[in-house]
């Protein structure tokens, strides 16, 4: 079309006049803050290209929130991974497509650099065979029935508690169920793993808010750093920061040598975390010290009265009703339970013996960078089957999830036999344990190591 005539026509006259393709400075629509300075809020890059946001966000299939969490990012490592076809869809972009983007501002995933190469030939592959073995890749009908049993349990305890009175027991069931929608429920949703349609996954996603998360944070945490640049010091927030060494490259002090045993006494405590202090992520819009897309001010405007209803449902209303010691300890019961069950699937995961560091040394300009899909692998472990995969939202299932985040857990026990065959055929490792014991045991042995001391290396 004209649109698209024109933006060739641009490109080649700067190539004419430049010689060489050079960024321009980003012309701001929606106000806020960005980490890379070659961006506006509004605006996106894919591969080498700047493009429209706002704009393409009225547009997009998938619905327009699902993808307005990338504005003012470097998204081309979660296009790829998000989508299962092999290359840009550049025909529907074109008309969105601004200027050239320039060299990334330095060597960070929030300054717009991707520690890996993206989209290699045998990622490409690889998405040929899992589309052949799974050519529906969202929710079927066990989906829909397990997380409808979830909610209606998880609501008739909250209901049962505040009617009759509050009992350990309770609370603690409680709990798990929670975890289990965090797990088995919003996980899903808020990969846009649910449905093709935006407002289906909007819907269910939300039940991260329900639980006191919000699922705005979380794909900010999630699917815009942590599973773009997995294990990457610095860029993922799994992995970074100073109360537990999870990296070679993360300051050593002396109270890590004693990390392998009070990391697992921490985790109950993370729902404080979610409940309180991000609160102030939300209101400040920075989460994991990199800015919230101003495109989504409006989900943290949502998030931020779902999280009001929250502390009232869950703390305010409770401790009214049955002002007592014993309910507030129903209550931390309930939210320790869930910390517990969410933060472990979730350390064990990407911390175990052998797990593969990304970076080397501090200084990312020695870094030579290797296909993303292969380090997806080598930083992930899968552990059990489909039984636990039941309980566990498919988190068991760490390396196929971090290869295909936007295939429904459901499918994973057929994902598994197609990616071990590729890694096999690529010589890569594949880390499986039979058991969830093997794998929290090795955890274990990983931190233990990381805490050693400051010379510490993963153990092979």
């Amino acid at each position: 079309g004209k649109t698209s005539k024109s933006v060739l026509q641009t490109h080649r006259r700067m190539c004419r006049e430049g010689g060489a393709v050079k960024a321009q400075l980003p012309h701001p629509t929606t106000p806020g803050k960005t980490s890379d300075p070659r961006l506006a809020a509004n605006e996106v890059i894919l591969e080498d290209w700047v493009y429209d946001l706002e704009k393409f966000s009225a547009v997009h299939p998938g619905g327009a929130e699902a993808v307005k969490l990338f504005g003012g990012s470097n998204a081309t490592a979660h296009y790829f991974m998000l989508h299962q076809h092999k290359e840009l869809r550049t025909k529907m972009l074109m008309p969105y497509r601004l200027r050239p983007a320039g060299a990334p501002a330095g060597p960070s995933a929030r300054e717009g650099d991707s520690a890996f190469i993206l989209n290699s030939p045998a990622y490409q592959a690889l998405k040929t065979r899992v589309r052949a073995a799974i050519p529906n890749q969202f929710a079927t009908w066990e989906w829909y029935v397990k997380a409808v049993v979830i909610m209606s349990l998880v609501c008739y305890l909250e209901y049962s508690s505040v009617a009759h009175g509050f009992n350990l027991a309770k609370s603690l069931i409680l709990g798990v169920l929670m975890a289990m929608i965090g797990l088995c429920i919003q996980h899903d949703a808020n990969h846009g793993a649910v449905s093709p349609k935006g407002w289906v996954n909007r819907f269910w996603g939300y039940t991260q808010d329900w639980i006191g998360g919000s699922a705005l944070l979380w794909q900010h945490h999630h699917v815009l750093m942590h599973h773009a640049e997995t294990n990457v010091d610095g860029d993922d927030p799994d992995i970074t920061g100073d109360i537990v060494r999870f990296h070679a490259l993360t300051n050593w002090s002396p109270s890590h040598r004693f990390q392998a045993m009070y990391t697992w006494f921490l985790l109950p405590l993370l729902p404080l975390k979610w409940h309180f202090v991000e609160t102030f992520d939300l209101i400040n819009m920075e989460h994991m010290g990199r800015p919230i897309s101003p495109m989504s001010a409006g989900e943290a405007n949502i998030a931020l009265a779902f999280r009001v209803c929250f502390l009232l449902r869950f703390y305010a209303l409770p401790l009214y009703l049955y002002p007592s010691l014993h309910t507030l300890l129903c209550i931390v019961a309930c939210f320790g339970a869930g910390g517990l069950y969410l933060g472990m699937n979730f350390i064990i995961s990407h911390n175990f013996e052998g797990v593969k560091f990304v970076l080397s040394d501090s200084d990312r300009t020695k870094h030579t960078k290797r296909d993303w899909a292969f380090e997806q692998v080598e930083t992930s472990s899968t552990v059990g089957g489909r039984v636990l995969g039941f309980f566990h939202g498919g988190l068991n299932y760490q390396i196929e999830h971090h290869l295909f985040p936007r295939i429904s857990h459901v499918h994973y026990h057929k994902l598994r036999p197609v990616v071990e065959q590729w890694c096999k055929e690529h010589k890569l490792r594949y880390s499986y344990y039979d058991t969830l014991p093997q794998n929290v045991a090795s955890c274990y042995r990983h931190l233990n190591n990381m805490g050693a001391s400051s010379h510490a290396k993963a153990a092979s």
